[in-house]
């Protein structure tokens, strides 16, 4: 990671040339979100042009004006403007972002300009609710680089980084046979509990195990990590998991419970639209149910080109996906 170091600027929290408060490092990521939203004085136009969200290049904002201690920014319905403090910040930086970013273009143009191509191994959720909206963004800042992503299965996606078929996996944990890969948590989603119709007198309870295990259950079938994460929630609290129906797709759970099936083990994201157009209910438990994460998995064997170390670095560098959010107070995220 790059770090810069700026001339001293008088105000109380500099002195001597370098910032005070452990300011000596600053990562230079913060002055290019800074550059790019003083030179185009809008936070939207500045997320675009460095294939960011705008939350995320908000939060860059908003932290560098909290470790400066000042407001950097007046921000207005027409934009945003700098401020006295963010006037002299600018005039400091601007020359070393300029010369970065000259850099970086010469870099982009060599690999925008050769024929690379990324293979993803990408489990069904990884795939539908997390990896697509980062193709977006990035071929639109590398549109001559071409993708090729394959739906695997979590133990097929580690065969094919083992035998360097794919570039990266990205899977969901629980994870195994993982302990020779670089493994990096990206996002997280949350799991849920669902019925239909003739479970709405269920919806106002809240439900233990053991009550739960009297109804018919609807999960993904064994093998798969959304059963392993299942079984071992159960396990722990000494109940075993026997379902009446499993299934092979996350997708399927849902509609699954539409018809009255059982209760349905489901992802949040594969039950967010039945629950809004169904009429499907999400029941409370007295036990906690974990978030889980999505991983990003490579093989530190494996050598990467430009075009992966750019898209890598892109997916490691992502907020939380909103819709990906959920809030027990909330209940549903729309």
């Amino acid at each position: 990671m790059d770090y810069i170091i700026l001339n001293a600027i008088d105000k109380p929290y500099f002195r001597g040339g370098v910032f005070m408060q452990n300011l000596m490092e600053i990562s230079f990521d913060y002055y290019k979100v800074f550059y790019e939203v003083a030179r185009s004085h809008s936070i939207t136009l500045a997320a675009s042009h460095l294939c960011l969200t705008q939350p995320t290049v908000t939060k860059y904002i908003k932290n560098l004006e909290a470790v400066l201690n000042c407001q950097l920014f007046l921000r207005s319905q027409k934009g945003v403007s700098l401020t006295s403090e963010g006037q002299r910040l600018y005039r400091q930086i601007s020359h070393p972002c300029q010369q970065m970013g000259q850099a970086q273009e010469v870099i982009r143009e060599y690999v925008t300009n050769q024929d690379g191509r990324i293979t993803i191994s990408a489990t069904e959720l990884t795939m539908r609710y997390f990896l697509l909206p980062f193709m977006e963004r990035f071929q639109h800042c590398f549109p001559n680089v071409k993708l090729q992503i394959h739906a695997h299965s979590f133990p097929t996606a580690i065969t094919s980084l083992r035998e360097e078929t794919s570039d990266f996996a990205l899977s969901i944990t629980p994870l195994d046979n993982c302990y020779d890969f670089e493994v990096t948590q990206v996002s997280d989603f949350q799991d849920i509990l669902i019925a239909g119709s003739r479970y709405s007198y269920l919806e106002n309870r809240i439900l233990s195990m053991e009550e739960i295990l009297t109804y018919p259950i609807i999960s993904m079938e064994t093998g798969t990590a959304s059963r392993r994460f299942w079984d071992t929630l159960f396990e722990e609290q000494g109940y075993e998991l026997t379902p009446n129906i499993e299934l092979n797709s996350n997708d399927l759970i849902a509609p699954a419970a539409v018809h009255n099936l059982g209760i349905g083990l489901v992802p949040f994201k594969f039950a967010r639209y039945y629950l809004i157009n169904y009429g499907i209910i999400q029941l409370n438990t007295d036990f906690f149910i974990p978030k889980r994460q999505i991983c990003l998995i490579r093989n530190p064997l494996h050598p990467l080109t430009p075009p992966v170390q750019a898209l890598i670095h892109m997916l490691k560098g992502s907020d939380l996906d909103p819709l990906l959010s959920y809030s027990t107070d909330s209940g549903i995220n729309l």
